[in-house]
C-alpha cells in the first residue's frame, strides 16, 4: 500500500513538473549560414529561464539565468563555461517601452539600451556606458 501512494505520488509530481516548463532551441549560423552554435532555453511556470549556450562541437561555452517579477522587471545573470558571472543585465518595460542597463562580472555599468514599439515597428536604441548612442536596429514586423 505504502509502494502504491508512494509511486502514485512520484508519478503525479513527474507529471506536474514536465507540465510546468518549456524548452525551445535556437541555432546559431555566421554570415554564410554555418551554424556556429546553439542556444537551449528551458522557462518554467514562474517565466524564470536557464539558457545554455553550446558552440559548434556541442561544449557548453556559458549560461544565463532570468529571474522575472510580477511588475515587469527581470534579471539576468551571465556565466562562463566555468560557472564564473561575467556581466548581468536589468530590464524594466513600461507599457510600449522597455529599458535595460547592462552591467560588466564586477557591477559596473557598461551599457544601456532602450526599445520602443510602434504600431507594427520596433526600434532599438544603444547606449555606452556614458549614455553616448552607439547604434539603433529597427524590425518590422
Amino acid at each position: 500500500m505504502k509502494k502504491r501512494v508512494f509511486l502514485s505520488l512520484f508519478m503525479l509530481l513527474s507529471l506536474s513538473m514536465s507540465a510546468q516548463s518549456s524548452k525551445t532551441t535556437e541555432t546559431r549560423r555566421d554570415a554564410y549560414g554555418h551554424i556556429t552554435g546553439t542556444a537551449e532555453t528551458t522557462t518554467d511556470s514562474r517565466g524564470n529561464q536557464q539558457t545554455v549556450y553550446k558552440d559548434k562541437y556541442g561544449h557548453v561555452t556559458g549560461r544565463s539565468f532570468t529571474r522575472t517579477d510580477g511588475s515587469g522587471h527581470s534579471t539576468t545573470t551571465y556565466r562562463d563555461a566555468y560557472g564564473h558571472t561575467t556581466g548581468s543585465s536589468s530590464t524594466r518595460t513600461n507599457g510600449q517601452r522597455t529599458e535595460t542597463t547592462y552591467k560588466d562580472g564586477y557591477g559596473h555599468v557598461t551599457g544601456s539600451s532602450t526599445t520602443r514599439t510602434s504600431g507594427r515597428t520596433t526600434t532599438t536604441t544603444y547606449k555606452d556606458r556614458y549614455g553616448h548612442i552607439t547604434g539603433t536596429s529597427t524590425r518590422r514586423k
